[in-house]
């Protein structure tokens, strides 16, 4: 299996935090909003799902007053655990909402699910209104190595997904989604990337572990940027021709975000980034995102996982060898994490407050 690495994500140039507050939710019952996303087929309109404990649904929401216009419920489906929302035409170019039911805070889902279905014409002329969405189509999604912890889903114009997993240690697993739902049988997910968070001392969140945990991603709407956002900072990859595993090769560069109780969606529109929050009443900000670097070129060649001495290219542009002392320094890294949770207490708090 080839892998795409990148590392610390601690990266190149870090743009300034100034964020415009756009609106707050006024439904009481977003309350513990974990994804975003922006109208394709009704401009101006966002859409955000809470987290387990809600029904199968999403809101859609005026881009510019945070009132809610319509709730869909998804037929069939289940929210164990809807941890994020992606909005991206699909292989067919239908404009289509994509909900991640992916979380698994114990790691111990046998599998998780991808809900698609059509994007609705919001009808703001009628708000209010509780309708059903198309029937979905339903991806059952296991990882190759056992259960793990997600919040984030990217998906790319033509329907491409990737997941990218959570550990409070800062070491995310990127995985591409097959590209074509079976609801008959699980479907393995497929390892393309490593992100390794490090410490940035970026306020927000509900601890300062949230500067290491991958809470949300998106793909702009013409494919050309990748963004995956922590409680507290964004990362932003240039994505010149729509390879997710060669774009995570080069070192992102890191926008701060605005202060956030447990900031956990993010939305890419034009040259901003949409971020939501859970918390009833909560806060949308628009941060404008630096320029990007272009990349051109062939993308640096992908390197196989069963090589001791593979270099990972870490997001600070520098590189480390997945050797023996590579290990050694993992191991370091876990611990220092390990003492900071232990000193703080922190690892229950976000387990918690992530249900």
């Amino acid at each position: 299996m080839a892998l795409g690495t990148t590392g610390a994500a601690g990266a190149a140039p870090v743009a300034g935090t100034a964020g415009r507050p756009v609106f707050r939710f006024a439904d009481s019952r977003i309350d513990e909003a974990s994804g975003i996303g922006v109208g394709i087929a009704s401009p101006g309109v966002v859409y955000a799902q809470n987290d387990s404990g809600d029904a199968a649904r999403f809101f859609a929401v005026d881009a510019s007053t945070g009132a809610t216009l319509a709730v869909y419920s998804v037929p069939g489906a289940q929210n164990v655990d809807w941890e994020d929302l992606a909005v991206a035409r699909d292989a067919r170019g239908v404009p289509s909402v994509w909900l991640a039911d992916i979380g698994d805070n114990d790691a111990a889902r046998q599998e998780v699910r991808i809900y698609r279905v059509n994007e609705p014409v919001v009808d703001r002329a009628r708000p209010g209104l509780q309708l059903a969405t198309t029937e979905p189509s339903v991806w059952r999604l296991r990882y190759p190595d056992g259960p793990a912890d997600a919040e984030a889903l990217a998906v790319a114009p033509g329907g491409a997904g990737y997941l990218v997993t959570k550990s409070f240690f800062g070491e995310s697993a990127v995985y591409a989604v097959p590209a074509t739902a079976d609801p008959t049988r699980v479907q393995t997910l497929r390892q393309v990337a490593d992100i390794r968070f490090s410490m940035t001392g970026t306020p927000g969140g509900p601890s300062a572990i949230g500067q290491l945990t991958a809470t949300g991603a998106a793909m702009s709407a013409d494919g050309h940027v990748l963004a995956v956002r922590t409680y507290s900072d964004a990362y932003l990859w240039p994505v010149p021709r729509g390879d997710i595993a060669a774009t995570l090769h080069a070192s992102p560069v890191r926008l701060a975000l605005p202060e956030q109780r447990q900031g956990e969606g993010v939305a890419v529109q034009g040259s901003a980034l949409l971020v939501d929050s859970e918390g009833a009443g909560s806060t949308v900000y628009a941060v404008p995102m630096p320029p990007l670097p272009t990349r051109s070129g062939t993308p640096a060649p992908t390197t196989a996982a069963s090589e001791p001495d593979a270099v990972r290219t870490d997001a600070t542009g520098t590189a480390t060898q997945r050797s023996t002392t590579a290990g050694t320094a993992r191991w370091l890294w876990f611990g220092l994490g390990a003492l900071v949770l232990a000193g703080a207490g922190l690892a229950v708090s976000l387990r918690r407050r992530s249900r």
